[in-house]
């Protein structure tokens, strides 16, 4: 095999990979999520588990209730937002930045949001709660009451959101509930 061909070949065996990477984050947490079915910004749908079902209606009841246009979920910012929460998880740190310093700008673009000849807005939320602390009804409670992530909630130009919600050990909460809410804007 020649050089070229070589480093074509190990290309694409690096973007498969990454492709079922990817893929996997797509995929709802655990055997305790029952899966639902959402309509995506695209037209099709994506299975969520109950706790990212519920988030999502509680953000498009806050924005309706105000005269603001529902979210529509995206897959590249859910990929995003349910693989930050796991790695919070896994790492035991509740931060926008992981600890190896990728901030939010980095990992949606990770996850393939980003500008690409789009005008480009973002935002994240991020909780976690402690048993019935990690219900959705609560966590929002407390975005609402907080004006960055009431902010992020209720901004007029945020049209798409990725929900991730991961249940697991977090400090020393066996039953944690761990959210992140990825909201976005690309407009050409």
């Amino acid at each position: 095999m020649t050089p070229k061909r070589v480093w074509v070949s190990l290309l694409i065996a690096t973007l498969a990979a990454i492709s079922v990477i990817g893929a996997l984050s797509l995929v709802p947490q655990g055997a305790q999520a029952s899966l639902l079915t959402v309509k995506t910004c695209g037209g099709g749908t994506i299975e969520v588990n109950a706790n990212e079902k519920r988030m999502l209606e509680l953000h498009n009841e806050a924005r309706t209730k105000r005269g603001l246009k529902a979210l529509c979920v995206h897959l590249s910012l859910t990929a995003a937002a349910r693989a930050h929460s796991q790695d919070m998880l896994n790492k035991d740190y509740a931060s926008h930045d992981s600890p190896d310093g990728e901030g939010v700008r980095e990992r949606l673009k990770r996850f393939r949001y980003s500008p690409g000849g789009y005008s480009y807005s973002i935002g994240e939320n991020i909780a976690w709660g402690c048993e019935s602390r990690g219900r959705p009804e609560h966590l929002f409670k407390w975005w609402m009451h907080s004006r960055g992530h009431r902010a992020n909630i209720l901004n007029n130009r945020f049209r798409e959101v990725g929900i991730g919600a991961r249940t697991g050990t977090f400090k020393s909460c066996d039953q944690a509930s761990m959210y992140t809410v990825d909201f976005g804007t690309r407009r050409p």
